[in-house]
């Protein structure tokens, strides 16, 4: 049996290798993601968040790389430092560092919370990526993977 660690880990190795329907797999089935920076309410469900994590394809990202700085678990609460790197068509390639809470339940995942600077991301995000999430708003699909 992985540790909660260890499960966070492999969840990470799976978002960021895009394969988002594994990373679901590490959820409860209802499950709650919450990108603080964002004005909206938490994500809840593994539909819902598979879905959420769909716009990153939907911005035109095809690959990405992140390092973990720090991670630190006990009493079913995993905390991870972390650097993401954003890959487009165009070169660009954004950085982010990320500070995130997950709590577990059972061995799955219960509760994720990202904290990071909006502006940081924002300000180095390509067009692309902005003209892709347009794209799939106003699709009556929503973003299509």
């Amino acid at each position: 049996m992985l540790s909660d660690t260890e499960i966070v880990e492999a969840f990470f190795e799976a978002i960021y290798r895009l394969d988002f329907d594994a990373a679901v797999e590490f959820l409860t089935e209802d499950a709650s993601y919450h990108d603080l920076p964002l004005p909206t309410d938490p994500t809840v469900g593994k539909d819902a968040i598979r879905h959420k994590l769909d716009f990153m394809i939907a911005g035109g990202v095809t690959g990405m790389d992140y390092a973990i700085r720090h991670i630190l678990g006990g009493d079913d609460t995993v905390l991870v430092e972390r650097t993401e790197t954003w890959h487009f068509p165009s070169g660009a390639a954004p950085t982010l560092r990320v500070m995130c809470a997950i709590e577990l339940d059972d061995g799955k995942i219960a509760a994720w919370r990202e904290y990071w600077n909006g502006e940081e991301l924002m300000s180095q995000m390509p067009p692309e990526f902005f003209e892709g999430i347009e794209r799939a708003t106003t699709s009556s699909d929503g973003p299509q993977a």
